[in-house]
């Protein structure tokens, strides 16, 4: 069952939180963990073990005007495990935390484990820390994209042209090479520069237009790497 599938079901399973931080910036470690509250015992997913540790985890609230929200991390310090944390490693102030969401029946033991079953990743900066005492530490994160020096888009936005690497055809073993593509088509039809089909492999190259999509997947779903529906702007 896919992620898709388990999120429409009717009845699905947990959803769980799983937390990665990057403390290599401060000479430290990648620490996993899992939200008590998701689970008491350490679960594995994709091969990797995650910790139970108590946290709360707020602030992702998003809106389609004003500043990008700035999440809270709280983690339970009554153990002094937050306190060892920091005390080995600093503050971890410019570390990264990654958060991925998955559900318990995609867990690895689980008769549907699937590692590639999963939203995210999310990714935070720790900024700051804003409180520490005998029962939790808190720290002040930002959203990947709301630091110094990002800048949207990502990517170029052009109209007319895909941008996605297609397959390349190997005369010397006959076959596809896949390794560095990131166009879907795999088909055994195959098309021109112009679009038009031919029947030799080594002549199958992209338009990179709309209808190169078009003519390889049909009424399906088309993959197209530009945006087509981008308008000229004047200024």
């Amino acid at each position: 069952m896919s992620i898709q599938a388990e999120s429409q079901s009717l009845a699905p399973s947990g959803i769980i939180n799983l937390f990665t931080v990057d403390t290599s910036p401060v000479g430290g470690p990648l620490l996993r963990f899992i939200m008590g509250s998701d689970n008491d015992q350490p679960v594995k997913f994709g091969g990797v073990e995650y910790q139970p540790i108590d946290i709360q985890f707020d602030g992702l609230e998003t809106t389609g005007q004003g500043a990008l929200p700035t999440p809270k991390i709280r983690v339970s310090n009554v153990d002094g495990l937050a306190q060892a944390i920091i005390s080995t490693w600093g503050d971890l102030l410019g570390c990264t935390l990654y958060r991925l969401r998955t559900y318990k029946r995609f867990l690895d033991g689980q008769p549907d484990a699937d590692p590639e079953a999963f939203y995210g990743p999310d990714v935070f900066r720790f900024e700051r820390k804003t409180s520490e005492n005998a029962v939790y530490i808190e720290w002040e994160l930002s959203a990947a994209i709301d630091q110094e020096g990002k800048m949207l888009p990502g990517r170029t936005i052009i109209r007319d042209t895909c941008l996605w690497r297609y397959r390349v055809f190997n005369p010397s073993t006959g076959q596809f090479d896949y390794s560095k593509a990131e166009c879907p088509y795999t088909g055994n039809q195959y098309f021109d520069i112009n679009d038009m089909p031919v029947s030799s492999p080594a002549l199958d190259y992209p338009s990179r237009r709309l209808n190169c999509c078009r003519v390889r997947f049909g009424n399906k779903p088309l993959p197209f790497g530009g945006f087509p529906g981008v308008q000229r702007v004047n200024v």
